[in-house]
């Protein structure tokens, strides 16, 4: 991202002193926001009061190091966006618009991406297990490399082109017939046929 305007550090504020463009570390944020947009702008090992983000639109974000375990982002935008070693479990992602967005090292289990619209996004070194990737709409590119993916429901959605091959799972849920073009290796497919009750002999 363009250098930042300026760096406030170890700040209290309210969610609505945020400006675009900035750059925030260890600062401390109370009240609630209404704000719909976030641009340009670093959160790094920031806290926040407020865990209800939906409908919120970030754009060429940086996030890292904040414990939002079950925060809801329903219904966000999210463009060309960094999210690294971030507290996520039981967060809320249904219905979101995510595109050149990455999640790095990130504590995600029983996440819930359902019926949300990936565009080139990478999941990469993340616990997501027990999370909800229902009835998504995916184009270009997704990965989930170095990820645990136990137990995640994949149910509804179009795997062509969904790789696999470098996550970690000894179950998941998937859709059979949208599964064509799905990319594993080939323990994961012994994996995946043996949930389907096909014997191999």
């Amino acid at each position: 991202m363009a250098e930042p305007i300026e760096k406030i550090v170890n700040e209290t504020l309210n969610l609505n002193q945020i400006e675009d463009g900035y750059y925030y570390q260890s600062c401390h944020f109370k009240s609630y926001s209404e704000s719909m947009s976030f641009t340009d702008i670093i959160f790094d090992h920031c806290e926040f009061e407020q865990t209800d983000f939906s409908r919120i639109s970030f754009g060429n974000v940086e996030w890292h190091h904040s414990q939002l375990a079950g925060a809801k982002f329903d219904r966000c935008n999210w463009y060309t966006c960094k999210i690294s070693s971030m507290q996520l479990s039981g967060a809320d992602f249904n219905n979101g618009y995510f595109k050149d967005t990455y999640f790095k090292d990130c504590k995600m289990p029983y996440a819930n991406f359902t019926e949300s619209r990936f565009e080139k996004i990478a999941f990469t070194d993340c616990d997501l297990t027990g999370s909800f990737f229902q009835a998504l709409k995916v184009k270009k590119d997704i990965s989930f490399a170095g990820s645990i993916i136990d137990d995640v429901n994949f149910g509804e959605t179009r795997l062509k082109d969904f790789d696999l091959k470098d996550a970690e799972f000894s179950n998941i849920v998937i859709s059979p017939e949208l599964a064509r073009g799905l990319i594993v290796n080939q323990y994961q497919a012994a994996i995946l046929i043996g949930s389907f009750g096909i014997k191999v002999e």
